[in-house]
């Protein structure tokens, strides 16, 4: 048992903006994530492979150029002209303290001209960010585990290079002071997971303390207890931090204890100080967050800003802030307090290494529901608009081949595209790939094929309504009574299909043949500015699922990689 206080520290005026910046992400977080526990994941999970060309972009849709950059350094004796933009992508865990750490490099007279642009982002974000075409890939990426970057390069073919942690952030379960002051010493990760009470995981696939817990504990079960503890975990499971610490905050007394980086638990008390939690320790042991400067520059003056930030992430003065948030600098060793209450000192063991980690989530993935999709991209003429020095469909072909390499093989996922009168005999959409199981190497060879071929057939007009009732029909013909079975329409238009049927026509077929014990997710997203969000919502909201509309690839990013593994399952039924 430990009881040291956190680090002290007075509060100015930046550090206060930080903070209520910080809570006020945190809100809106907890408030996108009750809106998204209504929708509908499977839908959203195909987006992924339709609208990743959504991600990242201030010219996504207008096309407008980037001006030119300044110089990094000011003249002797003078301030700096102008500022260097250079965008840098941070774990969550580590958004405020790299915040507070930019702001005070930028305040030294010997930095740079440079105004590092801080937005944190969620693992699977990134991966879908970073492909090569996207338009509003970052200058730098600040990953928590070296897992993410191979994952990334494996599905984006990033080829970034490997870089050494600058800090760590040990994996701790957080938990409510008055259930910790009932363990009779630390437990073992045997006892937090295979317990009658387990602590509640965020999703491993999608989050880092998901993957280091279930990579961790999982060893430590034989076989039979694996069989037992994965799906009672799975189904307990949140999609992401910020929920579990928002069910926290909403009814500690019932509230699971859960694992979480040692950052995010002092952050947490920091922001809401009437509901500390305080952290408890495995006895084996427990890996670490490992934060590390990506570079992905190719502009070659901000590829020296980003070295330049590498360097001093390394010295004695950013320790120091990254001390005040609970994060471990790697270079210049500190002695993290802990929240009084806690159990167990932090002892930092080895990170799991790929295989693990790649073991352990395909059992994860085996204990829950699986996916049956249909995806249907628009390739209607205006799926050649420019954006920037590319097009609306070079983007997404890109950002489909991505999220296919991310899909679990066990999903089953169809391909159609969509225009007028592409198909036989006339009709509007025309089969690519049928749907099948990615684990089956021709099947999903033939997927990547045809996403990676969409802009061979662009052109015409936007037969979206005969598109939709088609491909609900096909669904609802193939319909797979052990998964969550859904539709996907990706469309950068309105419905212009005058020999076709009419909204009300394809509401009231939709409608006559719902059925309620097997239902289908239709998942609209309109990209750009063109489409009719108003027909698309109705078409959704009616079909267990939602419109998501992305304007702009910011947008595109948060919906589709926050909201990935999410779903709700009611008496053996999943949507």
């Amino acid at each position: 048992m430990s009881n040291p206080t956190p680090p002290q520290r007075r509060i100015g005026p930046y550090e206060q903006s930080l903070l209520d910046s910080r809570a006020s992400r945190k809100a809106l977080e907890a408030k996108i994530a009750a809106a998204r526990r209504n929708r509908i994941i499977a839908a959203v999970l195909g987006v992924v492979l339709l609208a990743g060309a959504g991600v990242g972009g201030f010219a996504w849709w207008n096309g407008r150029e980037v001006t030119p950059v300044a110089a990094l350094t000011a003249a002797p004796g003078k301030s700096c002209p102008d500022r260097t933009p250079v965008s840098l992508w941070v774990s969550e865990a580590a958004q405020p303290a790299v915040l507070a750490l930019a702001k005070e490099y930028q305040a030294d007279p010997a930095s740079p001209c440079v105004d590092y642009v801080v937005r944190g982002k969620a693992p699977m974000e990134a991966m879908i960010g970073l492909g090569q075409g996207q338009p509003d890939r970052p200058d730098a990426w600040i990953p928590d585990s070296p897992r993410w970057v191979e994952r990334v390069n494996a599905a984006a073919k990033l080829n970034a290079k490997p870089a050494k942690a600058f800090a760590k952030s040990p994996l701790v379960i957080a938990m409510d002071p008055t259930e910790a002051s009932k363990l009779e010493g630390q437990p073992k990760w045997l006892e937090l997971v295979a317990s009658d009470n387990p602590i509640r995981m965020s999703d491993p696939r999608s989050t880092t303390a998901g993957m280091l817990t279930l990579a961790s504990a999982l060893p430590q079960l034989s076989g039979e207890q694996g069989r037992v503890v994965i799906p009672k975990l799975a189904k307990l499971a949140a999609p992401s931090i910020d929920d579990l610490f928002s069910t926290y905050n909403a009814t500690p007394e019932q509230a699971q204890a859960f694992p979480v980086a040692e950052a995010d638990l002092i952050d947490h008390n920091r922001l809401y100080p009437a509901h500390k939690m305080v952290s408890v320790t495995p006895s084996e042991g427990t890996p670490a967050f490992e934060f590390s400067l990506v570079n992905v520059a190719t502009d070659p003056v901000r590829d020296q800003a980003v070295e330049l930030l590498r360097a001093y992430l390394m010295t004695p003065a950013a320790a120091k802030i990254f001390a005040q948030y609970g994060i471990r600098s790697t270079a210049v060793p500190v002695t993290m307090p802990t929240p009084q209450g806690s159990v167990g000192e932090v002892k930092i063991g080895p990170t799991p290494d790929a295989e693990t980690v790649a073991a352990t989530t395909d059992l994860w993935q085996s204990a829950t529901t699986d996916f049956s999709i249909l995806s249907v991209f628009d390739v209607s003429g205006s799926m050649k608009d420019k954006v920037g020095k590319t097009t609306r469909v070079a983007i997404t072909q890109e950002a489909a081949g991505i999220a296919l390499a991310a899909l679990p093989k066990s999903t089953k996922l169809g391909l159609w595209i969509f225009s007028i009168g592409i198909g036989a005999g006339g009709a509007d959409y025309r089969e690519l790939a049928p749907i099948g199981r990615l684990d089956n190497d021709s099947h999903r060879a033939l997927v990547a094929t045809a996403a990676g071929n969409l802009a061979k057939s662009v052109g015409g007009g936007t037969g979206l309504y005969d598109t939709i009732w088609a491909a609900y029909q096909k669904v609802k013909k193939e319909y797979d009574p052990n998964r969550v079975n859904a539709v996907v329409i990706l469309t950068d238009g309105r419905n212009e299909d005058p020999n076709g049927l009419s909204l009300e026509q394809l509401k009231a077929n939709l409608r006559a043949a719902g059925d309620p014990n097997k239902p289908i997710a239709i998942t609209t997203i309109g990209i750009g500015p063109d489409v009719d969000p108003n027909a698309l919502s109705q078409i959704s909201k009616m079909t267990y699922s939602d419109f998501y509309a992305a304007p702009s690839p910011s947008d595109m990013t948060t919906v589709l990689a926050r909201a990935l593994f999410d779903h709700d399952c009611k008496n053996g039924r999943c949507v």
